[in-house]
C-alpha cells in the first residue's frame, strides 16, 4: 500500500474521530432525544436521497466541481503521477414528484477540461444527460426496523461529443453509449447516545451499456487519427453508505463511502495510417475505485441548504487518481 494511500486512510480516520468527538462533547445527563422535525439534511455529496418528493414539488440542486485528476492506479493498485486534468463541471439535479411515491429526475451536464500538457477545451461544452425514474417503495417510520426503501431506473443519453475530436481532444466531455442503471436506494435514521440523529443511506446501481459505441478519429477511448471503430463497454457495480450526522439543526458533517468494479472496455476496428490499414482489438483490463467523500452542510431551513466537500479515490485498480473538490446549493418547494 502506497503512502499516499495511508495518508488518505488517515484523513478518514481523522473524520470519523472528529465525528466521534462530536458527538461525545454533546452528551449530557438528560440529553433530550432529537425530533425527525429538527433535524436539517441537505444530503450527503454523492448518495441520491430514498425518499420521495410530494406530489408537485421540486428539488433542485446543482452542483459545481473540479475533478483533478493527479495518477494512474495500475493493475497491482499502485499509483503513479501523470500530468494534472481538471475536469470542471457543473451538473445540476432537477427532480419533481409526479406522485407521492413517483418521481422523475433530470440531470443535464455541462463542463470544461483543463489538460496541464496540451489544450484546453474549446469553450463550455454539453455532456451527456440522466433521466431516472424512482418509486419508493416503503416510507420510514420512526419506530420501524425498516427504512425507506425504494427502486430506481435511470437512462444516461449520450449528448456529449466524444469522437471525431481532431486536434482538441480536450473537448470530449461524453461516452457515445446510452446506458441503463438499475438501483436500490435505502434511508434509515439511528438516534445516538446523545440524543442527536444520524441519516444513513446505502445505494446500489449496476449500469449496463444498451448497445456500443460507433468511433470515429480521435475519441475519448484514446483513438486516434484514422481510427474507425466501435468500442465495447463493461458492466458497472457500484455502492454507496453515507452518513449525516445532526451536529446542530443547522450543521451536519456527511462523508459518503463508494465502491465501485467497472468491466474493462473493448476497442475493435481498423486504423488508417501512411496509406496502411490495421486491424484494431485491444481489451482493457476490469477496473475498481475505492472513494471516501467528507462534506459539510449547513441548512438554513428545510427549504434552502448548501454542502461543500471532496471526492477522493484512496485506492483503485486500473482507474484514475483523482480528487474532486466540490459543492452544491438546495433548493426544495
Amino acid at each position: 500500500m502506497s503512502r499516499r494511500t495511508i495518508n488518505r486512510a488517515a484523513i478518514c480516520a481523522g473524520l470519523a474521530l472528529t465525528l466521534a468527538q462530536a458527538s461525545a462533547g454533546a452528551m449530557a445527563a438528560g440529553a433530550s432525544r432529537q425530533s425527525l422535525g429538527d433535524a436539517l439534511f441537505t444530503g450527503p455529496l454523492a448518495a441520491p436521497n430514498a425518499t420521495s418528493l410530494p406530489q408537485g414539488h421540486w428539488d433542485i440542486e446543482p452542483y459545481v466541481l473540479d475533478s483533478i485528476q493527479h495518477g494512474h492506479y495500475d493493475d497491482n493498485w499502485h499509483s503513479h503521477n501523470t500530468p494534472n486534468v481538471h475536469a470542471l463541471r457543473s451538473v445540476s439535479l432537477l427532480e419533481y414528484g409526479l406522485t407521492n411515491r413517483l418521481l422523475v429526475a433530470v440531470l443535464p451536464e455541462f463542463g470544461y477540461n483543463v489538460v496541464e500538457n496540451g489544450a484546453d477545451s474549446q469553450g463550455v461544452r454539453l455532456g451527456d444527460t440522466k433521466l431516472r425514474f424512482q418509486y419508493m417503495l416503503h416510507a420510514f417510520h420512526e419506530g420501524s426496523w425498516l427504512p425507506t426503501t425504494a427502486l430506481a431506473f435511470s437512462e444516461v443519453f449520450p449528448t456529449g461529443k466524444y469522437d471525431g475530436l481532431g486536434d482538441h481532444p480536450a473537448n470530449g466531455l461524453g461516452s457515445g453509449l446510452l446506458t441503463s442503471t438499475l438501483g436500490l436506494f435505502t434511508q434509515d435514521y439511528f438516534w445516538m447516545p446523545n440524543g442527536r440523529i444520524l441519516r444513513s443511506r446505502l445505494d446500489l446501481t449496476y449500469t449496463i451499456p444498451d448497445d456500443n459505441a460507433s468511433v470515429n478519429g480521435v475519441s475519448v477511448y484514446g483513438t486516434g487519427r484514422g481510427f474507425n471503430g466501435t468500442v465495447d463497454a463493461g458492466n458497472t457495480f457500484s455502492a454507496d453508505l453515507a452518513f449525516e450526522y445532526s451536529m446542530t439543526r443547522h450543521w451536519a458533517p456527511a462523508v459518503d463511502v463508494i465502491y465501485s468494479h467497472s468491466g474493462g472496455n473493448s476497442v475493435r476496428g481498423v486504423q488508417a495510417s501512411n496509406g496502411l490499414v490495421t486491424a484494431v482489438n485491444t481489451n482493457a483490463n476490469a477496473s475498481e475505485a475505492v472513494d471516501v467523500a467528507p462534506a459539510i452542510e449547513y441548512n438554513w431551513n428545510s427549504h434552502y441548504g448548501v454542502i461543500v466537500g471532496a471526492d477522493v479515490v484512496v485506492a483503485g485498480r486500473n482507474t484514475g487518481d483523482a480528487v474532486t473538490p466540490q459543492a452544491a446549493f438546495n433548493i426544495y418547494y
